[in-house]
């Protein structure tokens, strides 16, 4: 027996350039019908292990509603239509947040964020040789965001008490520094 369920209809309740709600009538496998459920299109989007030769992590503090809070993150953002690829997405996001730039822009994995609810996809990319080449150009909804760097070992040593927060970070975060040389991930 499959485990995939069948969509037996599906309606579009909420869509703009962020988000694709939808709610769909699923049955499963075995014939029990869910309804409804609730399906969150999302663009992909990237996070950017950005990693000097220093030793350090840039890294952004910024407001994030859902938690009311300012909160330290990786730098990234969205998939544009006109991005050519990830790679793209993860140089424009890393020099429009940060105003550096990467020498070398490498793809550490590709991650569902939530695939219960959400069909995005998450790309984490590991950015080396950096260089500060403008001033950050910043979206209306990340006013107030500021750039940090940080030593590797500070940024590890303060995961456990929550200093990155966001769990989708930890994770890139810690994938890229596998990537990196930094960590023995066995991999």
């Amino acid at each position: 027996m499959g485990a995939e369920w069948r969509v037996v209809s599906s309606q579009t309740l909420l869509k703009d350039r962020w988000i694709d709600l939808r709610a769909d009538r699923c049955v499963t496998a075995s014939g029990t019908v869910i309804e409804p459920y609730y399906v969150f299109g999302y663009p992909d989007w990237v996070h950017v292990v950005a990693l000097t030769d220093a030793d350090e992590l840039v890294l952004v503090r910024q407001y994030r509603h859902g938690v009311k809070s300012m909160v330290l993150e990786l730098p990234g953002g969205a998939a544009d239509a006109s991005d050519p690829d990830m790679v793209a997405t993860a140089r424009r996001e890393l020099l429009e947040e940060t105003g550096f730039v990467a020498a070398e822009m490498l793809h550490v994995t590709s991650l569902f964020p939530n695939p219960a609810i959400q069909s995005n996809r998450l790309h984490v990319m590991l950015a080396t040789g950096l260089r500060r080449e403008a001033a950050p150009s910043l979206d209306p909804g990340e006013d107030g965001l500021t750039i940090e760097t940080m030593p590797v070992d500070a940024v590890l040593a303060g995961l456990s008490q929550g200093l990155i927060g966001q769990a989708m970070h930890v994770a890139g975060l810690l994938l890229g520094l596998g990537k990196a040389g930094r960590l023995n991930l066995g991999v």
